[in-house]
């Protein structure tokens, strides 16, 4: 018997997940209307950052449907959820890189490459190093609860992400809302706080044990691609 806590992490799970993929494919659509190719790649990083809760996403959808749990004994739950965030990271680093310092946007973003790549491995091939995951007491009755080791060599890699993030995108970008003035102050204010959005509440996302506050960790974490949006859409 499926409890509350089963329903919201499910559900808000779905709804980062199909909300990531619809403001994705709306960024992108925007894009090529207003040829602004920016907000491609900002659609790019709104799919992954989406895909980043699929694990769960199926998990919920095979317990609700024919009452099993995704088959985890290759830590597939946690593989599909996680393969996608180095793809946000490395598309948000290229969005920050181009806007503030474009001449080196290429060195910054290859070497993040190299590392996401590296981070892709670890995770595919030692995930239950990579992941600490909790199963449901009677299968089929719940999900699949997992979050990054943050001791494991993947998990200091994502936080090296993301405080690389922080420093580059959402400090940098305050920096220069601190110079500017008018429209410009505002739109650099919006991607600096979208940016840490970002970083914080997928943070959390690893941290939150399932229950009433993971909604709004969920509504935190798919806001920050919106307050980019506002931020980069002119």
């Amino acid at each position: 018997m499926v409890d509350i806590f089963f329903w919201i992490d499910g559900i808000t799970a779905s709804g980062v997940v199909i909300f990531g993929i619809i403001f994705g494919l709306f960024f992108i659509y925007k894009s090529r209307k207003t040829k602004a190719n920016i907000l491609f790649y900002l659609g790019l990083a709104n799919l992954f950052a989406g895909l980043a809760f699929l694990g769960v996403f199926l998990d919920f959808l095979l317990v609700i449907f024919i009452h099993t749990n995704l088959d985890n004994t290759f830590g597939l739950v946690g593989i599909l959820s996680y393969i996608w965030l180095p793809l946000a990271v490395i598309t948000a680093i290229f969005i920050g890189e181009k806007l503030l310092i474009p001449k080196a946007k290429w060195y910054v973003v290859s070497l993040f490459i190299i590392l996401g790549i590296v981070f892709e491995i670890i995770v595919i091939t030692t995930p239950f190093d990579s992941f600490n995951f909790a199963y449901p007491a009677v299968l089929g009755e719940g999900l699949i609860d997992y979050n990054l080791n943050i001791f494991s060599l993947a998990g200091m890699l994502m936080a090296f992400f993301l405080l690389t993030v922080i420093v580059l995108l959402s400090t940098g970008f305050l920096i220069k809302a601190f110079q500017s003035t008018g429209i410009l102050k505002k739109k650099f204010f919006l991607i600096s706080m979208g940016s840490l959005c970002f970083c914080v509440f997928g943070l959390l996302e690893g941290l939150t044990i399932p229950g009433f506050t993971i909604i709004f960790v969920r509504i935190g974490y798919l806001s920050s691609f919106w307050l980019m949006y506002y931020g980069l859409k002119d």
